[in-house]
C-alpha cells in the first residue's frame, strides 16, 4: 500500500487554480477562517473589529487579481435541515459565533457584491451542498472550477475539472488539490472521501465515525476494501478490538458517511455558466475600505479593472444571429439598442 504524504511533503502549488474559470467560495468557512487567522485586536480607530473582514476581503481581492476568473460565487449557510433530519447531533457541539465575528458578519455580503461576485443562499441547505451541486453541474459542462474551502468534506468534489483550494495558514497561503494530490495525501480517491469520513469521523461537525479509527487507518481500510460497506463486511478479518468497534458501531459509521456526503442534486435556480463577474463597484469598495480603514487595499482598487475578463464563461461556440442590409438615406447619429439579447440600430 503506497505511503501517504503530509501536506508539507506534497507539492500543492496553485497551478491548477490558475486554469479555473469559476471559483465557488464557502462564505461561512472563509469568514471563520479569516477571524481566527488574524488578531482580534485589529480594529478601526473607533474600536470596530475588522480582523475577519480584512482577511475575507484580502481573499476576495486575491481571487480576482491573481487568478482572473470569469465568475466567482460565494455560498452561505442556512439551517441544515437535511442533515439535522439524519442526526439531531450534527454540529451540536459547535461553539456559538464569537461576538466580535458577529459584529462583522453583516458586512460580508455587501463586500462580495461590491467586488462584482454573486452571493448564493438557499433555505434549508448548507453552503457546501450548494457548492457541490454547482461544481457538479460545472464539471458536466466542462467548466474548469475551483472550490475554496477548508472543510475536508470538500475533497469529495475534486475531479479533472474541479480543484480544491485550502488555506492552511490564514488566507494568504493556499494549497490546491487535484485528484492525484488527494489520493497522495489520504490514500483514497475523492469519491471515497465520504467512506473515509464514515470511518474516522469529523469532530468539527460532530460526525462520530468509528471509535479508535483515525486518518491513517481509515485510509488504509478504504484503499484495501474499496468502500465503507466492504470494510464492514470484512470486519472479521481485523484485530479483535477493531472488529468489535466495526461491528458495534456499523450503523453509526453508515450515518456518519451519510452526514459527510455532499448533496449534488439540489434544484437550484442557478446556472454555473451564468455566474459571470460584474464590473467591481470601485466607489463602493473605496467607501467600505475607508470605513474599515483598509489603507493597503484602498490603494489597490484601480488594479481590479485590469483583472476583469473581457469574455463570459462558455462564450466559445455561441451563435449570434446576423442579418446584413442597407439603410437607405441613413444620416445623422445612431445608437445600439439592446433588449434581452436582441440588438438593433436606433436612429435619432
Amino acid at each position: 500500500m503506497p505511503k501517504t504524504l503530509t501536506g508539507a511533503e506534497l507539492q500543492l502549488d496553485d497551478g491548477p487554480a490558475r486554469e479555473a474559470e469559476l471559483f465557488l467560495v464557502d462564505g461561512n468557512n472563509l469568514a471563520y477562517r479569516a477571524f481566527f487567522a488574524l488578531p482580534e485586536e485589529l480594529a478601526t480607530t473607533e474600536g470596530f473589529p475588522t480582523n475577519a473582514l480584512l482577511g475575507f476581503t484580502n481573499m476576495l481581492f486575491k481571487l480576482l487579481s491573481d487568478y482572473r476568473p470569469k465568475g466567482v460565487a460565494v455560498a452561505w449557510d442556512t439551517r441544515a435541515v437535511h442533515r439535522h433530519e439524519i442526526s439531531e447531533e450534527y454540529k451540536s457541539e459547535r461553539r456559538p459565533m464569537p461576538d466580535l465575528l458577529g459584529e462583522q458578519f453583516p458586512y460580508f455580503r455587501p463586500i462580495v457584491e461590491a467586488f462584482g461576485y454573486r452571493n448564493l443562499e438557499f433555505e434549508g441547505w448548507e453552503a457546501d451542498d450548494v457548492i457541490a451541486t454547482l461544481a457538479t453541474r460545472a464539471d458536466e459542462l466542462g467548466i474548469k472550477t475551483c472550490v475554496v474551502s477548508t472543510d475536508r468534506d470538500a475533497f469529495q468534489l475534486v475531479s479533472d475539472n474541479v480543484c480544491l483550494m485550502m488555506t492552511p495558514r490564514g488566507v494568504a497561503d493556499v494549497h490546491v488539490y487535484t485528484p492525484e494530490r488527494v489520493e497522495a495525501r489520504y490514500g483514497v480517491r475523492p469519491d471515497q472521501v465520504p467512506d473515509f469520513i464514515g470511518l474516522k469521523g469529523d469532530t468539527s461537525d460532530n460526525i462520530p465515525g468509528v471509535p479508535g479509527i483515525g486518518d491513517k487507518t481509515a485510509g488504509q481500510l478504504i484503499a484495501q476494501y474499496g468502500s465503507l460497506e466492504d470494510v464492514l463486511e470484512h470486519a472479521e478479518e481485523q484485530s479483535p478490538a477493531r472488529r468489535k468497534n466495526l461491528t458495534e458501531y456499523a450503523d453509526q459509521a453508515r450515518q456518519s458517511k451519510e452526514l459527510a456526503t455532499m448533496r449534488r442534486d439540489l434544484e437550484l435556480d442557478c446556472d454555473p455558466a451564468g455566474l459571470v463577474l460584474e464590473p467591481p463597484d470601485r466607489s463602493q469598495l473605496r467607501e467600505m475600505f475607508r470605513k474599515f480603514e483598509f489603507r493597503g487595499l484602498l490603494s489597490r482598487v484601480d488594479q481590479l479593472d485590469e483583472a476583469v475578463p473581457a469574455m463570459p464563461m462558455r462564450a466559445e461556440g455561441t451563435e449570434v444571429p446576423w442579418r446584413e442590409g442597407e439603410l437607405p438615406d441613413a444620416r445623422g447619429r445612431a445608437g445600439l439598442a439592446i433588449d434581452e439579447g436582441r440588438f438593433a440600430l436606433a436612429r435619432d
